[in-house]
This record gives C-alpha cells, sequence and structure tokens, in this order.
C-alpha cells in the first residue's frame, strides 16, 4: 500500500487499504504497525490529525489488532 508522508509526532508516513481495512503506521524508529480492521472515518482522521501520535494511542492502539510489519516478509507481520 502507498503511505503519505506525515512527519509529526513520531510519525514518518501512514497508508490506509479500504478493502483490507489495514492501516500502517511507520514511525520515525524505522518500525511499522499495522492496526487490522479500521474502518474508513477512523484511518481517515488519523491520517488528516494534527497530532497523529495522540490520536494512535487514544483511538487505535488499544482498540484494534496491531501487528508488527517486517520488511522481511511483505505481507506477514506478527504481533506486537
Amino acid at each position: 500500500m502507498k503511505r503519505i508522508p506525515i512527519h509529526r509526532g513520531g510519525i514518518t508516513s501512514a497508508g490506509y487499504d479500504r478493502t483490507r481495512r489495514w492501516l500502517d503506521v511507520e514511525f520515525d524508529t524505522k518500525r511499522v504497525l499495522r492496526a487490522e480492521n479500521v474502518g474508513s472515518e477512523i484511518a481517515d482522521r488519523f491520517l488528516h490529525s494534527s497530532a497523529p501520535h495522540e490520536y494512535w494511542k487514544e483511538e487505535i492502539e488499544d482498540v484494534y489488532t496491531c501487528l508488527l510489519y517486517t520488511s522481511d516478509a511483505a505481507d506477514e507481520a506478527r504481533s506486537v
């Protein structure tokens, strides 16, 4: 999926796959987390938030299943 640059709050980029309902978020640590089953409205709010890190922490991280996305296996992820 294509990610857009964000560069705010320790997040460098993020992207959303509407078909799979995956929200991928790349942090400045180079870690990429994938939140699964995220609705498009939540994803849009996150992607356009003036404080994306806070939105991630408050509305996504503990609500949705989040997986650590590794570069070794493009479509495989392991639980965080």
